[in-house]
């Protein structure tokens, strides 16, 4: 077990070196006990992470992160990992797929008018990620779990949302979240909380690509999610 996951500090890094022959469910077990007994030590801190000795796909990646944020109180600042090249190929083939698929042109945002100050974020919110905005909030592609969005408006993800999400900030229960595909880890607006929404993480294998836009917003005092017609 000891040889399996090593923790060590590394100038301005936590390195987290993986056994590349050892069960990925093992190494989650292992990492989850060591990053427990060293959390004291760790305290709070900021702080990028290193994985090495083993190449990672994405969704191996964001269970490793969502298991140090969940078990430790430090704050990611940046990831260094090997990626699996050829996962990474494939993924950026059902992406490019994606895209053509939904045919969505971005220059219609353009003439958008502005209602108040809104924060515009382009790329994967990686896990460990927090956007902060005293506006609203529109990310141009996918939130990922363990990572958390705090707005004092609305927020907006065109992809998938897979993270937390705090909209309408200061108790304004006007504010509204929405999503292509829609399945937050928690949902907050105004002053009231929904959990319990995920029942699994949506990759781009996963999700049912005749889906709809959902909304979720306060009616009668509690968060409902609807299809956006």
């Amino acid at each position: 077990m000891s040889n399996q996951v090593i923790i060590k500090g590394k100038n301005d890094r936590l390195v987290i070196a993986l056994n590349p022959k050892s069960d990925f469910l093992e190494l989650c077990d292992i990492l989850k006990t060591k990053i427990l007994e060293a959390k004291n030590f760790i305290g709070n801190s900021r702080m990028a992470i290193e994985f090495s000795g083993r190449k990672l796909t994405s969704e191996e990646e964001d269970i490793l992160i969502g298991i140090l944020t969940e078990n430790s109180n430090i704050v990611i600042s940046y990831i260094f990992t090997e990626k699996n090249e050829k996962n990474e190929k494939n993924e950026k083939k059902s992406k490019e797929k994606k895209s053509k698929d939904q045919a969505m042109d971005l220059s219609k945002f353009n003439p958008l008018m502005e209602e108040g100050k809104t924060h515009f974020y382009r790329g994967t919110l990686r896990s460990g990620a927090k956007i902060e905005s005293d506006g609203s909030v529109v990310v141009i592609g996918d939130v990922n779990p363990s990572s958390i969005i705090r707005a004092r408006g609305n927020v907006i993800v065109l992809g998938r949302l897979n993270g937390t999400v705090y909209a309408g900030l200061n108790g304004d229960e006007q504010a509204f979240v929405t999503a292509i595909y829609f399945n937050p880890i928690q949902l907050t607006i105004g002053m009231k909380t929904k959990t319990d929404m995920q029942k699994e993480i949506l990759d781009s294998s996963r999700v049912n690509k005749k889906n709809k836009f959902r909304i979720a917003r306060i009616k009668n005092q509690e968060i409902v999610v609807e299809e956006l017609i």
